[in-house]
């Protein structure tokens, strides 16, 4: 993800555009890939991308600031990024509502009472309202859990344990 792909991202979120609006527009731009190509295309002129956006982003679903905000983007040059930026803006709306981001790989599945206690001890542990919990199972962790959010990993898995152990012998 680069820089551009951030500031944007933060924009799109200061914008505070509905959610209904943003989600539209992922997925227009995601089932149509040639229309994605055509607003990324250094070929096409900026005149002639800002036609389309508008033909394309009409009114009532989307609002002049949508429109122009992807005009903005077309002209940097950085609409191949609009999935990032789109990540980014929900990061930030989940930060400000207090909601953090975590996920928990498995071997067997945690039933709901230990689901709610990680979840507390997130929110206790980082001081937010809640916690989206995203979970997969991983067999290559043998047995156990890693739970993850944002740069801290909380590995309590036999596969890291032996990892730990084997790198405490060399």
């Amino acid at each position: 993800m680069t820089e551009q792909a951030r500031l944007y991202g933060t924009v799109l979120y200061e914008l505070k555009l509905p959610e209904t609006m943003i989600r539209t527009c992922e997925c227009i731009l995601r089932e149509n890939p040639q229309l994605a190509q055509v607003l990324e295309s250094p070929v096409i002129r900026q005149s002639r991308k800002e036609t389309i956006i508008d033909r394309v982003f009409e009114n009532p679903d989307f609002s002049r600031i949508m429109r122009n905000f992807l005009k903005k983007v077309c002209e940097a040059g950085c609409m191949d990024q609009m999935e990032s930026m789109v990540r980014i803006r929900d990061e930030k709306s989940r930060e400000a509502a207090g909601i953090l981001s975590a996920k928990l790989r498995y071997v067997t599945e945690p039933d709901a009472a230990e689901v709610k206690a990680m979840k507390e001890l997130l929110c206790k542990t980082y001081g937010k309202n809640s916690v989206e919990l995203s979970m997969q199972e991983d067999p290559e962790l043998i047995g156990g859990f890693v739970l993850q959010t944002g740069d801290v990993e909380y590995d309590y898995s036999l596969s890291g344990q032996l990892r730990r152990m084997f790198e405490g012998n060399r």
